[in-house]
């Protein structure tokens, strides 16, 4: 027999055979192994040790609340409205394993004001970590949407007080009426930095866009205490808004009226626990740039983030460096890394984040996927052409509008994105 004829072949698996109850046993079997809680009091045995996970991971960088003010926002009645008008309900949820033990921590706050926006309710993902054991796992899976359940609990809450109306109060399967946007920061991307490119695709793999910078250049605030910023400087955090619109994440457009109460709504929440005077700043740059948006256009763009090696060039737009360059040019937070040499190495090589992409790329395919979503969704077999990757080009700054368009599947076996 020819050595060179194989013997057998790995078969792969498509999810669409699955009946719909072989997933719900599917993953409540992944599932079983952990709890999630949700932490409704600083007395809770639980609170001081998920706190110090969150500030160990992001605190040193000023991108962490102290504890005092997550205290303060625990202990606060969420069902009384902000002095804007904004209702926030905060969340802490911990995740346990069988024997009692914590693996994964998520925090974030649900947000609505319906007079900035009537449909609108936001989901704003802050901080995630998990125990180096349970990455990888399902549960990061379900940290992340687990605040969309939260945030459906709350809205009934505050419509039964009257506080709000849902547009559909008997139908929680379309979420009330409400149209539910799960927001979340993260650092533009980078490739000396790993993790950069591992959390954007968790967050592309999970139906997230980037909120064009172009149109929207978001800073976090320094969450630092107010009196540590006095002595050293305001240094707000120039980071990309990733938003998940549920139910619509085929839009390619954010309508200008739902981007400008998402900033609104998130500052709300900053509000609660950072001087005005650090936060104005910030705001007002983008309501600004929005303000001169709405002039031209009555939308923002919305852009697709990579997902696997074969749309890798998605990281072009969101490459920390020529944003930085291009959107904050003016802003001192940015000296740091652009002064940090890698000017100097696109300089010696001008296809420097060609090459990094491609590296990536390798490592991805290193680990072949036999799992896939759909077979009419650009997964063929080995040796079926699969068609060309046509996404348009992003829209002028200044003078061209973008066509309309249906974007390719934002991975193998999901949907298309159009453009309304």
């Amino acid at each position: 027999m020819d050595s060179a004829v194989p013997t057998s072949s790995r078969v792969r698996l498509c999810m669409k055979d699955l009946f719909h109850q072989d997933v719900v046993e599917m993953i409540e079997r992944e599932t079983r192994k952990y709890e999630i809680w949700d932490i409704l009091s600083p007395d809770d045995p639980d609170f001081e040790r998920a706190y110090n996970m969150l500030w160990a991971a992001f605190g040193p960088e000023g991108e962490m609340e102290r504890i005092e003010a997550i205290r303060g926002f625990l202990n606060d009645n969420s069902l009384e409205a902000t002095e804007t008008g904004t209702y926030c309900r905060y969340f802490l949820l911990v995740a346990r394993d069988a024997a009692g033990n914590l693996r994964g921590v998520r925090d974030g706050s649900v947000l609505v004001n319906q007079d900035y926006d009537p449909d609108l309710c936001v989901v704003y993902l802050s901080h995630i970590y998990m125990l180096p054991d349970s990455r990888g796992t399902v549960l990061s899976y379900w940290l992340r949407i687990a605040p969309v359940e939260l945030a459906l609990k709350y809205l009934v809450e505050l419509h039964a007080l009257g506080r709000i109306q849902l547009p559909l109060p008997n139908a929680p399967a379309k979420h009330f009426g409400m149209r539910i946007d799960l927001a979340a920061e993260m650092e533009y991307f980078t490739p000396e930095q790993p993790i950069s490119a591992q959390r954007v695709l968790f967050y592309g793999r999970g139906g997230f866009d980037v909120v064009n910078p172009a149109h929207f250049p978001y800073r976090q605030p320094d969450f630092r205490d107010p009196e540590v910023i006095r002595k050293t400087g305001n240094q707000p955090m120039p980071f990309m808004i990733l938003v998940r619109r549920m139910g619509r994440e085929r839009q390619a457009t954010l309508e200008i009226e739902e981007a400008r109460a998402l900033m609104r709504l998130l500052y709300d929440d900053f509000a609660c626990h950072c001087a005005p005077e650090f936060l104005e700043n910030s705001l007002q740059i983008v309501l600004d740039r929005l303000e001169e948006r709405a002039k031209r256009r009555d939308y923002v763009e919305l852009l697709p983030l990579p997902t696997s090696s074969k749309d890798l060039h998605r990281f072009k737009p969101i490459f920390r460096y020529t944003v930085f360059k291009r959107h904050y040019k003016s802003a001192p937070e940015t000296l740091s890394y652009l002064n940090s040499g890698i000017e100097e190495k696109i300089r010696q090589n001008p296809r420097f984040l060609d090459d990094e992409l491609a590296r990536i790329a390798a490592q991805l395919d290193a680990r072949p996927a036999y799992v896939y979503g759909n077979r009419d969704k650009q997964f063929t077999w080995e040796g079926t052409p699969i068609p060309l990757d046509r996404e348009p080009q992003l829209e002028d700054q200044e003078t061209q509008e973008a066509p309309m368009h249906v974007r390719p599947a934002r991975r193998a076996g999901d949907w298309g994105r159009v453009k309304p």
